[in-house]
């Protein structure tokens, strides 16, 4: 009996110091929120300066006469349309190819039915049609932040890419 009053008090013994708080406490500093944003914003002039340098170089290969839009996207228009200016609100069937900067294809053919000025695609693609009359041809260097941003487009348009749209048609529906 002796032996089990000693088993007892041991596992008793045990039970009390393990249920003890020793579990160590990391003292968090508070973060300090206009550090933190100012990291986020010099990241950001980071990525954007890398992608207008790319585009830059891009665009001096190719010896593009190129236009600014107010998105920071270039287009060169290689065929100007002989139909009207598309207009805001317009419906219109759009014709496109899509690759990365370096060639790599991403959408050999795609078609997007959309009224313009309301971003159903993307704004650079949007600003560009503004410019455009129906029947043009042209190409658009969007920078990530006018295209698809920092997610893609979720399938095959990866984060943070800078994406060339090939406009081969656009029709008035």
């Amino acid at each position: 009996m002796n032996r089990t009053l000693h088993i007892v008090l041991l596992v008793i013994l045990l039970l009390m110091t393990a249920c003890g708080d020793r579990t160590p406490v990391i003292e968090l500093q508070p973060e300090n929120s206009d550090i933190v944003k100012e990291n986020m914003i010099n990241a950001n002039r980071v990525v954007i300066q890398s992608e207008a340098t790319q585009i830059e170089s891009y665009i001096q290969r190719r010896g593009w006469p190129v236009q600014q839009l107010p998105s920071g996207a270039f287009y060169y228009q290689y065929t100007p349309g002989s139909g009207t200016s598309i207009l805001p609100d317009d419906k219109v069937r759009v014709v496109y190819r899509l690759e990365g900067l370096d060639g790599t294809p991403i959408y050999t053919h795609q078609v997007d039915t959309l009224k313009v000025g309301r971003h159903d695609v993307t704004v650079a693609l949007d600003e560009l049609l503004q410019q455009l009359h129906y029947g043009s041809q042209a190409y658009l260097i969007a920078p990530s932040n006018s295209a698809y941003g920092v997610v893609g487009d979720g399938d095959r348009v990866p984060s943070r890419t800078v994406i060339i749209y090939n406009v081969s048609d656009i029709q008035i529906i």
